[in-house]
Formats: C-alpha cells, sequence, structure tokens
C-alpha cells in the first residue's frame, strides 16, 4: 500500500467504526434500512465493504478469534468451558453470518455492482465482486454449504436455498474472474477513497485477485472429484500473476487513537485480557531454535517464554504466561487481506505436489525469508533477524514433506491468517502433532461450524441437518 494512503483521516475512520458498531443491533439479511441508494454513494458502499471486511471477518471477528484458538497460535486463561474448549452453541457466530458477511459485504456488494454498473465504474464493480468473492470462501470454508445463488434477493426470497460447496467454490472463482476482467476496463471515475485497502489501484487489485485465486485453487487439492495435480497446476498459474513483493500487498490501516485501533489490540489489550499465546505454538517455535519467538511472544513475569495450554485451568495473574508480542498488538497494526509470504508458500506447495521439488524449495525458503523481513521490519521493532539466521534456520529446518511446508506457512500465519492456518490443517492435517484442547467438549479439533440460530429459527426447512462441529465440509478430504 502506498505510504500516503496510510495516513487515513481520524474522520472518516470514526465514521466507518460507528457505522459498524451500531449495525449489529438492526441489521437484516434482507433488509437494510441504511442502504444507499445512489451512484454517488459508491465510496461510501466501498469503504464499508473494506471496513467490515478487515475489522469483523479478517483481524477481529469470530473467524480470527475462533481459528486461533482452535488451531493453538493463542490459548484462553480462563475456567473451562469456553470457545477454547470447543463450547459453541448456535448464536456463537450469528454475528458473521447475520451481520457483518450476507447483510454487510454481501449486500453492500450486490447493490454497489448495480450502481456502478449503470455508471460504468467499472473498477468499483471489479473491487466489490473480489471482496465478496473473499467473504464467501470465509463463510463455505467455515460453514460448508450456504445460501449463494439464491442469496442476497432480500425480500424477493426470505428463505434461500442451500448450494453445495462446490457449487459456492466455482462462484467464487467466477466472481474472481469477473472482478480481475472489470479492474482491466477504462474507466472515466477510478475507486479512490472508498477502497481503504489499495486506494483505488487496479492494477494492485488484480494481484491480489489472483493471490485469491491461488489459495482458493490449492484449497481444493483433497476434495472429492478433484486431482491435486490439477488444481496445483491451477494455483501455480495464478500466483504466476500474482504480487510480486509484500509492497503489493492489500493492508488496512488502523491508528492509535481510541476507537480507531487494529482489531487485535481491540481484542486482547482492550477487551480480553485472558489471551495468551498457546503454549503448543511456543513449543514448537522453540523445538526449532526459531528467532521468530521474541517478537511473536512476550515474556511472562519470570522472563521466560510459557505458553499457557489450550482448555487448561487458568492461572492468576495472566501475566504469569506470555502474552501475544507487541509487533502484533500494536494499536496501528495493518491487517493484511492476504500475505506475500502466504502466496509464496502456495507457490511452493503446488510445485510440490507437481513433483519439481528444487522449486518448491526454493518458494519455500523464500517463503520463510519474507515473513522473517516482515517480522523484525529489518530492525524497525528493535529485533532483527539477519540475514545470517534466516541461513541457520532454513539449513536447521528444510524442505523434505509436505508438512515440514505446512508447519512453516502455520508459523507465518500466526495472528495475520489464523483462519487460513485452521483451513490447512483441517485439509492436510498438519501439523500433525496437535491435539485437542484438555477439558474439550470434543475429543478432537472443531473441523467446521454449526449453522447459526438466525437459519435454524428463521429457514429450517433448508438447513442441512445433522451437523455438528466434527462434521466435514465437502472439501475436506483428508
Amino acid at each position: 500500500m502506498k505510504n500516503w494512503y496510510k495516513k487515513l483521516t481520524n474522520t472518516l475512520l470514526v465514521a466507518i467504526v460507528l457505522l459498524l458498531s451500531s449495525c449489529s443491533g438492526f441489521l437484516d439479511i434482507n433488509t437494510d434500512p441504511n442502504l444507499p441508494e445512489n451512484p454517488g454513494d459508491l465510496d461510501l458502499l466501498l469503504a464499508d465493504m473494506t471496513a467490515t471486511t478487515s475489522y469483523n471477518l479478517v483481524g477481529g471477528g469470530n473467524f480470527t478469534r475462533y481459528g486461533a484458538r482452535w488451531i493453538q497460535h493463542v490459548a484462553d486463561n480462563t475456567t473451562p468451558p469456553s470457545e477454547d474448549t470447543y463450547r459453541i452453541n448456535t448464536s456463537s457466530a450469528n454475528n458473521e453470518w447475520q451481520y457483518s458477511s450476507y447483510a454487510g459485504v454481501l449486500i453492500n456488494g450486490k447493490k454497489l455492482i448495480e450502481l456502478a454498473e449503470k455508471t460504468e465504474q467499472w473498477h468499483h464493480v471489479g473491487i466489490a465482486k473480489i471482496l465478496m468473492a473473499h467473504n464467501f470462501a470465509m463463510l463455505t470454508d467455515f460453514w460448508g454449504d450456504i445460501p449463494f445463488s439464491q442469496a442476497l434477493l432480500r425480500e424477493q426470497n426470505v428463505k434461500p436455498t442451500y448450494d453445495s460447496q462446490e457449487t459456492v467454490y466455482e462462484g467464487i472463482q467466477r466472481l474472481l474472474d469477473e472482478g480481475i476482467q472489470a479492474l482491466g476496463r477504462e474507466v472515466g471515475i477510478g475507486a479512490g477513497g472508498g477502497d481503504l485497502y489499495l486506494g483505488g489501484d487496479p492494477q494492485a487489485w488484480i494481484k491480489v485477485a489472483q493471490a485469491l485465486k491461488g489459495r482458493y485453487y490449492l484449497r481444493l487439492t483433497n476434495a472429492p472429484g478433484k486431482n491435486a495435480q490439477q488444481q496445483a497446476q491451477l494455483a501455480l498459474e495464478a500466483v504466476g500473476k500474482a504480487m510480486e513483493s509484500p509492497a503489493d500487498e492489500a493492508r488496512f490501516s488502523y491508528h492509535p487513537d481510541p476507537g480507531q485501533e487494529s482489531p487485535w489490540f481491540q481484542w486482547i489489550d482492550k477487551f480480553a485480557n485472558t489471551i495468551c499465546v498457546s503454549n503448543f505454538f511456543i513449543g514448537l517455535l522453540q523445538s526449532k531454535n526459531d528467532p521468530r519467538l521474541s517478537i511473536v511472544a512476550n515474556r511472562n513475569n519470570a522472563g521466560l517464554y510459557l505458553g499457557h495450554q489450550n482448555g487448561g485451568d487458568p492461572v492468576t495473574p495472566v501475566t504469569a504466561f506470555s502474552g501475544v508480542g507487541d509487533y502484533f498488538l500494536d494499536p496501528d497494526f495493518d491487517v493484511p487481506l492476504i500475505t506475500y509470504s502466504e502466496q509464496q508458500f502456495i507457490q511452493a506447495e503446488a510445485q510440490w505436489i507437481l513433483g519439481n521439488t528444487e522449486a518448491a524449495r526454493s518458494a519455500y525458503a523464500e517463503a520463510v525469508r519474507t515473513h522473517m523481513d516482515q517480522l523484525s521490519g529489518k530492525g524497525e521493532m528493535g529485533e532483527e533477524i539477519s540475514t545470517a539466521q534466516q541461513d541457520a534456520y532454513l539449513a536447521a529446518n528444510p524442505l523434505n514433506t509436505l508438512e515440514d511446508l505446512i508447519t512453516q506457512k502455520y508459523i507465518a500465519a500466526f495472528a495475520v491468517a489464523s483462519f487460513e492456518a485452521y483451513n490447512d490443517y483441517r485439509r492436510t492435517g498438519f501439523p500433525a502433532s496437535l491435539q485437542a484442547a484438555e477439558n474439550g467438549d470434543y475429543d478432537q479439533i472443531p473441523t467446521r461450524m454449526i449453522y447459526t440460530d438466525t437459519e435454524v429459527n428463521n429457514n429450517l426447512s433448508n438447513v442441512p441437518p445433522g451437523i455438528t462441529l466434527t462434521s466435514k465440509v465437502w472439501w475436506d478430504g483428508n
């Protein structure tokens, strides 16, 4: 993201935060009385889409919070049962389903596209379709079959049928292709002020869309009826047209002013002062002598790195355990839509599946280096992971198996892509040493989310029956 664009005005961010905080009390999937109706409101719609995606879905909503707990990036120093021990009910993710996604990003995206097509503002159309694809992917990855083809019809169909996850994934790729095509068209008015990720840069959005295409192609490597080599080849072709460096990432900027801080800061420092780094994650980094440990985690009150056992009994004070590192809890920490290091891991896995071992190892090494460079900031945070340290680490942790690759991707996903790490775990079973939380309601890590009570109460005839937290989504063929 361009440096000038990170200097967003406090007025705009305050307006967005107030809008988001007020929505959850009254929005409905089928009606939204505050929905803009005029072409001049396109930037308002786009700003809401980008802000909601960043804060509620990617950065701080339950996709991230459940993913981070269940994949054991973090643990909750509270008395079980809790979300940490899989105590989930049908209201647990209502906000993500009803308010943030369907009645937030997706309905706004549909309206934005309708208005922008009338005025031929194609770049608005393209960005909206990419964000809709991303949000549909998060929904289907969490819930499996979801309303798609009949979704967003509002009063025309208040009880939409559920499409198969395979159908939804076809639609996701179609939305991304259509978004790329729209961004390639000439426009009189570009998407600028409303795009809080990339400032309306169409070429930058095309690169991000290609990276997302690679992510979703690779997701289906173990899906029924899919061929892993074909999916890998599709992913490889997509990332070959995607981001060229971390500078191409779509990152949403936050500010240290009250109410404008980053999602992780607000979650952990302001609201949930019981969150620690998981002992599994700290133990993994310690076993690898990983130089990222001092950035990922803070020392406890005894000067040690000590994680909390997921589902374990609470200990007072919480500072007896290592907290999330200051790097990630910086109030103005930027939230990425997808990172360049993830793209490099996608490239490495695709090459590995295709049997191109040396190409896979090269991409794997570059992915690890990219992540270490970004964390250390080349000294920005008072920590620098030198090239010599990186060389030594890669020599000690070479790519010999798919688990090596997924484990490094899991480490790099900490705090910025915990939900993706959760998806990878379900898809591949790695890291294999992950065990269910102590005192858990289930003896395994959940493999999906149950449907919300808003759907059970209002659309029961279409809700797939018999779903539990241990049911599998379609692509989870592991």
